[in-house]
């Protein structure tokens, strides 16, 4: 190729080198314990059926009708159908679907999405399996003769048939929430036993309606977890007494200064049993108290008794099962349990059955009640404002305890004492932890409205709904944190985007209501009941709860005497530049941290004019997600994309039997949090939101300095030049793209003459009857002075450029959604908004190629590539936007100029590889300032320029529907 060749083909934008640099994590990922103590043995025990599973999966029946209700039948598995690799449970065997996907990284079309490969080892095939059976063989220790014999499942995604040894044991639906069976007359001592598990996806049983198109789900679907299928959580087989206590209740009445428990007992025998109970209560002693570092581990005791319990004697007969309730004054004995001081005890209670200690069970509980006043909540007697925090759950990692740990120091560092763990039942971990660390917890169902999905005209979806609500409320219901029951989130959105009429309409809030009753039916303790986001359901509620987009929105708060709750808020989604405009100006065009800054101001502004002040209970939408970045975890050359090599991988062996996840990989920026996974990494990168958050809550800012607060939307440009040029030539194809275009700006053209002071060449499109009138035309202007433009947004380029326009530049392909401007020059004149494309319909890549200049120093550069691509942004699944963004940041990237400027004896040329075959009203206004800062004619009203694009509003992608955000 001649030196002096305009176009260079460079491979690619980053030199993709797959060569990974994981490390090895040589602690246990999820921390995790039985669920039977220490103290209930020899009573009680348990084996962990966690481990090496075999997986038979089924495929769909072609004749199958999807949408119907109705799902295949789920054939009976084959001797030889099992897969050779194993599943490791707990783990959905498409667990590797849970978050961006498999399909990611180089060489795909999603290069910057964050994999969600935790599991290696498991096939590719098994993502989109919809049905199929796990197995495992098991033995009955010998010491667990005359028990019964209960299988416990902590979570099964999708409709379960357990068998034991080929017979039916039972079966359960709910995806979330824990389910026993007893398996007593099923299993056989002294011999190999088999536990096969059938489950087929939830997704099989959607209906459709005709009048609603968004109806299907006819269960509670949560946020980004409905597609998962397996045993996701931890499996026990338990030897319990054969009279045996069932369900502790424990009823903390700090008013009343007792302590009552309810006692479900179970006589399993067949005589008649006199039995005996009473207890103690014990202080539960964190032994990892005072060392944050090791609040993720396990390591705990029981202290003393500190409180007798009453006795209570009653008579069960055979097969029979009856409550009994305990009441103990307390006096002063028990410590209260507040987020400052997380007090816990331990109920430890004894059966006694003719005489004789058969059974121990215990349970945690905290020493505290919160009650209502008017407008305010008070915890034991005091005024408590909650702060606090959501996260949708956006991978497998969540159900790790050290991310658990790692999101609650997150918020207790920002100044919070609470947190709602968003749109579903989370795994008991974060209950337990929130116990242990005191933050006060809303507890939600898998009623998630903003999915849309959930079909209300079926009878079926109300009776699962209300199923799945109190086994959550049994589930948590000792739970100290747990301070108040939601019901749902978003419900509202259901009848805003179905349009049903009023009738139907309110059918639908009935049936709504009547699931907020059912709460005070199974815990009277806690009067906080709530829909999240639904206000109070026509004054049923004795809360008013709402989620709120950008702006502080006093004035949408009603005048209520209840509590007052904003469970989301902010334009974190949605947000796009434009919207974030108001707070920072032309900075909300420009970095991901920018971005932060301007909901760092809106956030600030409604927590302190509007929160603290009005509110009961606050969270932003999202601090763990949008006040602190993803993190690279196990990924640190930044001079290729990240791959399947890359990730924090198990270090550890695969121990089978063992509670808790064991992943074979954490992959890079699936969370904002490293947990001691990362030597490199802190445990988190705090953003501005979370300065804001901090200082509003008045605590020691650690996160980025924040200089101003205040809304400033100023941006400052240079004043455009005087016009210095009317004579301009256009020289390319009259049928092009290119002409249409400066027809469209309004820049008049004149015929090739000596007063031509500029030139417009298409390299892309070039005209080639007038070759040596061109060549006259450029001789004059490089001898005279003027403009030669040369438009090349590809990278072939007419012979006649080459020959009269050398240059050594470099064409990369680069595809940008944005450019920003030098700070000298031409570039002065363009704020980053008048550069931004990003949300252009079609293709928004203003530049397929970019320049590089680095041996060509006569050059100057004047527009080049942005830094950041929002197009990873908006309208991006929630699962992939910030890590996209922040992946792509974080890239080492050349210099890639889409537009520079050199002389050419007395002229200047200016090489673009700026696509001008896009014509929208953000190019053509683009085009006219670009021409009107080089001193070129334009029309001052543009043809066909209607102002900002508008579109249909999206409640996902585009925030809650509310006065604040229209």
């Amino acid at each position: 190729m001649q030196k002096h060749a305009l176009i260079i083909i460079t491979a690619c934008l980053f030199t993709l080198r797959i060569c990974g640099q994981g490390i090895r994590y040589m602690g246990r990922f999820s921390p995790a314990e039985g669920l039977v103590k220490p103290q209930e043995k020899p009573y009680r025990d348990e084996i962990c059926l966690n481990g090496l599973w075999d997986f038979q999966p089924f495929g769909i029946p072609k004749n199958w009708k999807k949408g119907a209700g109705i799902a295949p039948p789920l054939p009976v598995p084959g001797v030889n159908g099992w897969d050779s690799v194993p599943i490791k449970i707990p783990s959905p065997w498409n667990v590797n679907t849970w978050g961006g996907g498999r399909d990611v990284g180089p060489g795909t079309s999603s290069p910057y999405s964050p994999s969600s490969v935790y599991f290696p080892s498991y096939p590719k095939t098994w993502d989109t399996v919809q049905m199929g059976w796990l197995r495992k063989k098991f033995s009955i220790p010998h010491t667990w003769r005359n028990k019964r014999l209960v299988l416990h499942f902590e979570a099964v995604a999708g409709d379960a048939v357990v068998f034991i040894n080929g017979a039916p044991a039972g079966s359960h639906f709910d995806s979330y929430l824990p389910f026993d069976l007893d398996i007593t007359e099923l299993a056989v001592p002294n011999k190999e036993n088999e536990i096969q598990v059938g489950i087929r996806a939830h997704g099989l049983f959607d209906k459709n309606n005709s009048q609603y198109r968004f109806f299907s789900a006819t269960y509670p679907a949560g946020s980004n977890t409905d597609g998962l299928i397996g045993i996701w959580q931890d499996v026990f087989l338990q030897a319990l007494p054969l009279v045996q206590i069932n369900d502790i209740f424990i009823k903390p009445l700090v008013d009343s200064q007792l302590l009552s428990l309810e006692i479900k007992l179970r006589n399993t025998t067949r005589k008649v049993q006199h039995i005996q109970v009473g207890g103690t209560v014990h202080n539960w002693i964190n032994n990892n108290a005072g060392n944050p570092a090791a609040m993720a581990e396990i390591s705990w005791q029981l202290g003393p008794a500190v409180l007798q319990l009453a006795l209570g004697r009653l008579k069960l007969q055979p097969g029979e099962t009856k409550k009994i309730i305990l009441h103990t004054k307390v006096g002063k004995k028990l410590k209260y349990w507040s987020p400052s001081s997380p007090n816990l005890y331990v109920a430890q209670i004894d059966l006694h059955a003719g005489g004789k200690l058969v059974d121990r069970k215990t349970d945690r509980f905290g020493w505290r009640n919160l009650t209502i006043r008017g407008k305010e909540f008070y915890l034991n007697g005091q005024k408590i404002q909650a702060f606090g925090d959501l996260q949708h759950p956006f991978g497998a990692y969540i159900c790790s305890r050290r991310f658990a740990w790692a999101w609650y120091r997150m918020i207790k560092d920002a100044g919070g004492n609470a947190v709602r763990p968003h749109a579903q039942p989370w795994p008991r971990l974060y209950y337990d932890l929130a116990d242990e660390m005191g933050l006060l917890v809303l507890d939600e169902t898998a009623l998630f409205g903003s999915s849309i999905r959930l079909n209300f005209e079926e009878d079926i979806t109300w009776k699962r709904s209300a199923d799945h609500l109190k086994q959550l409320i049994l589930r948590d219901r000792n739970h100290p944190s747990v301070v108040g029951w939601s019901i749902g989130n978003e419900l509202f959105a259901i009848a805003l985007l179905n349009k049903p009429d009023s009738a139907t309409a309110q059918r639908w809030t009935n049936r709504i209501q009547a699931l907020a009753q059912i709460p005070l039916q199974l815990d009277e303790t806690r009067p906080f009941i709530t829909c999240d986001g639904d206000e109070d359901l026509k004054g049923v509620l004795p809360v008013w709860s709402k989620h709120f987009g950008h702006g502080v929105p006093i004035d949408a708060l009603p005048k209520v005497n209840k509590p007052l709750v904003v469970g989301e808020s902010g334009a974190t989604y949605y947000g796009k530049p434009r919207e974030l405009y108001s707070f920072i100006g032309d900075k909300a065009y420009g970095s991901y941290a920018d971005r932060s800054q301007a909901l760092a101001i809106d956030l600030y502004q409604n927590m302190t004019q509007m929160a603290k002040p009005l509110l009961s209970w606050f969270s932003p939408s999202e601090l763990c997600w949008f006040g602190i970045a993803p993190l690279n975890l196990g990924y640190h050359d930044f001079n290729r994309l990240p791959g399947l090599n890359d990730g924090v991988f198990a270090g550890l062996k695969y121990v089978d039997g063992q509670p808790g996840y064991q992943y074979e990989r954490i992959p890079p920026y699936v969370s904002t949090f490293n947990p001691g996974l990362d030597p490199a990494l802190p445990l988190y990168k705090p953003l501005p939101m979370f300065s804001a958050y901090q200082m509003a809550m008045g605590v020691p800012v650690t996160g980025p300095e924040i200089n101003s607060l205040v809304a400033d939307s100023s941006s400052l440009v240079s004043a455009l030049p005087a016009v210095r040029h009317t004579a301009i030539h256009y020289a390319g194809d009259l049928h092009g793209p290119l002409l249409p275009l400066l027809d469209t700006i309004g820049i008049k053209q004149v015929a090739a003459s000596d007063s031509c002071t500029v030139l417009f060449l298409d390299g892309l499109h070039p005209e080639t009857q007038h070759r040596e009138e061109y060549r006259k035309l450029i001789r004059n202007l490089q001898q005279k002075g003027g403009q030669i433009w040369v438009f090349n947004p590809d990278s072939v380029m007419d012979p006649i450029l080459r020959e009269f326009i050398a240059a050594p530049v470099h064409l990369l392909r680069y595809k940008s959604t944005a450019l920003r401007g030098t700070n000298k020059g031409m570039g002065t004149y363009f704020n980053l908004r008048d550069l931004y494309f990003s949300e252009m319909p079609g293709d928004s890549a203003i530049i397929k190629y970019a320049m590089d200049i680095h041996d060509f120093p006569s050059s100057i550069p004047i527009l080049s590539a942005a830094r950041t691509d929002w197009s990873l942004f908006n309208g991006v699944a929630e699962n992939r936007k910030c890590a996209q963004v922040v992946l792509y940041e974080q890239l080492h990237k050349l210099d890639a100029h889409a537009l520079v400027c050199y002389p050419f004896g007395k002229a200047k040329v200016f090489l673009s590889t700026i696509d001008y075959r896009l014509i929208h009203t953000e190019t053509i206004a683009f085009w006219k300032r670009l021409f009107s800062s080089a001193g070129i004619a334009v029309e001052k009203q543009l043809k066909g320029e209607s102002g900002r694009r508008e579109k249909n509003h999206d409640l996902l992608l585009d925030g809650p529907v509310s006065s604040a955000n229209p």
